[in-house]
């Protein structure tokens, strides 16, 4: 039985993959093995080693991967939303909307007013009466007028004409 730990189980505790029995064991065995404890050390600096580089390292996109994509992209078939979008743009919206705007103006009743205004009798009777009221006297006055005296009864100018003050006349 080999008393040291493997490469492998080594890089498997740099990065953190043994189990919890295996990672107590690898951890004790590094405390008391110089040797082992070196392994660990430049085992660990080649990984950040790999990493800073990996980081610093731009990478670039194969431009035959870029081009399938840019041509997929290109050819794709657009969706639901996209087909509706296209529908909203100016270009159609405007006259689908005057469309709507027209149709909707002559299905109301805007469009279809009454032929002649009707206005109902009962005005025509209320502005008579109104008229009346107001020149009781006129020629054309069709109810009898009233006539009666300017002076109240019991007044003192009353008493003097006292007949004539009660006396009411119905013209025709």
């Amino acid at each position: 039985m080999n008393d040291h730990l493997s490469n492998d189980l080594l890089v498997d505790f740099v990065h953190r993959e043994l189990s919890p029995a295996d990672d107590a064991m690898a951890h004790a065995h590094l405390a008391g093995c110089v040797a082992c404890r070196e392994a660990y050390e430049l085992e660990a600096t080649l990984t950040e080693a790999l990493r800073s580089a990996a980081k610093a390292d731009e990478r670039e996109f194969p431009s035959l991967v870029s081009a399938a994509v840019w041509d997929r992209i290109r050819h794709a078939e657009p969706g639901p939303f996209a087909k509706l979008a296209a529908w909203l743009r100016p270009a159609y919206a405007l006259p689908v909307a005057a469309a709507v705007l027209i149709g909707g103006f002559f299905v109301s009743p805007l469009a279809h007013p009454a032929a002649h205004p009707t206005i109902a009798a009962s005005y025509y009777l209320e502005a008579h009466a109104a008229q009346s009221a107001i020149t009781p006297l006129s020629e054309r006055s069709s109810s009898p007028a009233l006539e009666t005296s300017m002076i109240a009864p019991g007044s003192p100018r009353g008493q003097d004409d006292g007949a004539a003050a009660g006396a009411v006349d119905v013209v025709r």
